[in-house]
């Protein structure tokens, strides 16, 4: 087993830049402000995730640090509007400091690409993606979005390869204390540190990690497998 551990770093490290390069090319916002972005925003649409599935009125809030990061503290229902409350806490990073709108999630030692693509003249819209088109999100200052703005943005994510057609748009929490609040409620967890993104998904993707662990799984099979020939 010991001597299957260079081949499985091999894989990890393979499938961690795999499929970048072939990505599309992918314009981001100009001359992005990130201590504009902070505050709370409501999630209006998203391309689905697996993790986010049983999530209701999902919103999200920024603060940025001395050091140029974001925290980002997720919250929504479980299973309902009225559901338990689940928060969680990550922290983005602008590699190239002359192009802050391209974050990446930092978790484990790995990154997940988090671009803002668009933000409204006064920030009152945003949308994020990923380079590989496969998640996609808007979000808004207030929990509408105006029909012709949130149109307008589905249009440009087309012309931009993102399959428009498998938008989920996202309940939004009832009114009250989730509602009215500037700040998320409860007690805030630190930031993740399992659940990786690595290259062609989202941090904190659970089906990607599963994938990731049968790969490796296989590995370890075909490693066996080799010394019992």
């Amino acid at each position: 087993m010991k001597r299957a551990i260079v081949p499985i770093a091999a894989l990890i490290a393979a499938l961690a830049t795999t499929g970048c390069a072939a990505d599309p090319p992918l314009d981001v916002a100009q001359n992005v402000d990130l201590s504009r972005f902070q505050g709370k925003w409501y999630e209006i649409a998203k391309l689905p995730r697996a993790t986010q599935a049983n999530c209701n009125g999902t919103t999200a809030f920024y603060t940025l640090a001395s050091d140029g990061s974001l925290q980002l503290v997720n919250q929504c229902n479980l299973g309902g509007a009225t559901g338990p409350v689940y928060t969680v806490t990550m922290t983005a990073t602008a590699p190239d400091k002359t192009v802050p709108a391209k974050l990446a999630l930092q978790v484990s030692g790995f990154s997940g690409d988090y671009w803002i693509l668009e933000v409204g003249p006064n920030y009152e819209y945003a949308v994020v993606g990923h380079p590989s088109r496969e998640y996609l999100w808007i979000l808004s200052r207030a929990p509408t979005l105006d029909t012709t703005t949130t149109q307008g943005i589905l249009s440009r994510a087309e012309t931009n390869q993102f399959d428009t057609s498998r938008i989920e748009y996202t309940p939004q929490p009832p009114s009250g204390e989730r509602v009215s609040s500037d700040t998320p409620i409860g007690s805030i967890p630190p930031a993740v540190r399992t659940g990786c993104s690595i290259a062609r998904r989202a941090a904190g993707d659970d089906e990607w990690m599963q994938w990731l662990g049968l790969a490796v799984a296989g590995a370890v099979l075909r490693t066996r497998r080799s010394r019992t020939r």
